[in-house]
């Protein structure tokens, strides 16, 4: 590549992250073995994510230069799910998946025990939570607050 020349390769990540100024920087191994110890990762608005070992990259070499050097990407095939056309996900390293599916949406949060309290999820949600349509319930049900039946269907119990 001369020093004009713009150049694309793969990149594959060795794992290194770095978050310096609102910015992501990756390290890695190159095509010919070269080695990238800071690309910056070029992120979408409203997104962000740690790639993890093993992940590949687009890297761009604007110029010849290596100070700027552009990574887009990042993802690990060995962990990206499998989705029919037109659906979409969000994925962690730890089997967490979030799909928007053609029949709806399905969260999993996989083997995240340690994060989650007792492998559950929580909701922060100020002003409530809404569900429009029936909600089934496999377990039991816990309340630090009231339950109140505002239509008169069910018969109020003390709990």
């Amino acid at each position: 590549m001369t020093k004009r020349d713009a150049g694309l390769t793969r990149l594959l990540l060795d794992g290194k992250v770095i978050h310096e100024g609102g910015q992501q920087f990756l390290a890695g191994k190159g095509m010919a073995g070269e080695h990238f110890p800071r690309v910056h990762r070029v992120e979408p608005h409203g997104f962000t994510s740690n790639p993890v070992a093993g992940g590949i990259a687009t890297v761009m070499q604007a110029g010849g230069q290596r100070d700027s050097v552009y990574a887009m990407g990042g993802a690990n095939p060995s962990m990206v799910p499998q989705l029919d056309p037109g659906c979409s996900a969000l994925y962690d390293q730890f089997g967490g998946i979030l799909k928007f599916i053609t029949a709806g949406a399905v969260f999993d949060i996989g083997s995240r025990t340690a994060t989650f309290t007792m492998g559950g999820w929580t909701i922060n949600a100020p002003n409530g939570v809404t569900i429009n349509g029936d909600l089934q319930v496999n377990g039991d049900i816990h309340a630090s607050g009231s339950i109140i039946d505002t239509t008169g269907n069910t018969n109020h119990h003390s709990h």
